[in-house]
């Protein structure tokens, strides 16, 4: 669907059932309340009753995706609603200011979650709008004689409603800065990772150049020759030594101390990434399987191994954590065309709550982080056909060092 606003609504069932249960039970109970009280008059149309309720209903279980949209529609309803039930000469057996039960719920609703959601220029017109609309229903609907005094609900209510609305907004604002604080603070542990790892492939480096200088000088008299064929050598450990300290250090900028990553110890890097790739995908007891297929038509330097590996191990642990009945994971790591793409799907449903303990949901934003450091893409999401793919493509060679 359209939103008024512009850009496309789409509408998620599945959230609105999760999350929106208990408004829903009240609604209903609220709509029997009033069908309960119209049945014991005669002459009553109820008929009447049910447009509006429903409508507001309605708006109300979508307030909290589209607040905006469900305080316009309610005013427009309520207007719209109330003035053919004018022309129609219908009393409306009211429980508050001219508003049956499911409607004043309704209303209560949109306002908190408009209060919640909303910026406060817009919260403040939208609640003002919502008040003059019931105002307008109070004078525009004909009440019936049968209708409850009225003891001032209608003035208490939505200040407390408002109040509600208020209060989440603030509980909201407070979680935000806290998942914030906990997001740095896990890119900052990929950061302090990469730091780690620039020690062990920068000294790797200069280690073989050290060695094959000292062998130059050995030889260098016996053998005149030598150090033109060392030194060439000296050169390009020289070269491949600078270019990853230039990346892993343009990463790094600005790093601090954190701790270890998402999925617990990372695993270690050796000179052969298949088998390090194999050990991360192994399968414990118990576990769900997993199909590796590397491909390496070029070779992969350091610093970029450890970031495939990386990436493996954790969308491994992300999947066999949160896939709830996912038979099998695929793992495909493939370098060639100047770049390593890294693939890893499962065939599960994916809840936000993991099926075993450990891990505090943050594993994706390191690994966005580590990705787009080395000028990299990376993406992660459901399948259309079910289960989660995390997919990136890492280059293989320093392009632009970042400033």
């Amino acid at each position: 669907m359209r939103g008024l606003l512009g850009g496309t609504v789409k509408l998620d069932w599945r959230g609105l059932i999760t999350w929106e249960w208990p408004l829903a039970g009240l609604l209903v109970l609220a709509l029997a309340l009033d069908g309960a009280a119209a049945s014991e008059l005669t002459h009553y149309g109820q008929q009447w009753e049910l447009p509006s309720s429903l409508a507001l209903c309605a708006l109300a279980l979508l307030a909290s995706r589209w607040p905006v949209v469900a305080g316009l529609g309610v005013s427009v309803v309520l207007l719209v609603w109330s003035a053919v039930m004018r022309l129609a000469g219908v009393p409306v057996l009211s429980a508050a200011g001219g508003l049956l039960a499911a409607e004043v719920a309704a209303v209560l609703a949109v306002v908190v979650a408009v209060v919640r959601r909303s910026p406060r220029s817009t919260a403040t017109g939208l609640v003002g709008l919502l008040l003059l609309s019931c105002l307008a229903v109070r004078v525009l609907r004909p009440e019936h004689p049968d209708s409850p005094q009225d003891l001032g609900w209608n003035a208490v209510l939505p200040v407390v409603a408002i109040l509600a609305g208020w209060y989440l907004r603030a509980r909201d604002a407070e979680h935000s800065r806290e998942m914030q604080a906990v997001v740095v603070a896990a890119r900052l542990r990929e950061r302090v990772a990469l730091a780690r790892e620039l020690h062990d492939v920068v000294a790797h480096h200069i280690g073989g150049m050290v060695v094959q200088a000292q062998a130059a000088q050995a030889v260098a008299v016996p053998d005149p020759g030598a150090p033109a064929r060392v030194l060439p050598v000296i050169e390009r450990a020289g070269t491949d030594a600078l270019s990853a300290m230039q990346r892993m250090v343009a990463m790094l900028r600005e790093s601090s101390e954190g701790s270890e990553g998402e999925s617990g110890k990372p695993a270690t890097l050796t000179t052969d990434l298949v088998a390090d790739l194999q050990a991360v995908t192994a399968t414990p007891e118990g576990g769900t399987p997993v199909r590796l297929t590397v491909e390496l038509a070029e070779t992969v330097p350091a610093e970029v191994a450890t970031t495939v590996l990386r990436l493996v191990q954790e969308s491994v642990t992300n999947a066999r954590r949160y896939a709830t009945g996912a038979h099998e994971i695929t793992a495909t790591v493939r370098a060639g065309g100047g770049a390593a793409r890294v693939q890893v799907r499962d065939d599960g449903r994916h809840t936000d709550r993991p099926r075993r303990s450990g891990g505090g949901g943050y594993g994706l934003v390191g690994m966005r982080e580590r990705v787009e450091l080395l000028g990299g893409r990376f993406e992660a999401g459901r399948l259309p056909g079910g289960g989660w793919q995390v997919l990136a493509d890492v280059p293989l060679r320093a392009t632009e060092i970042r400033h």
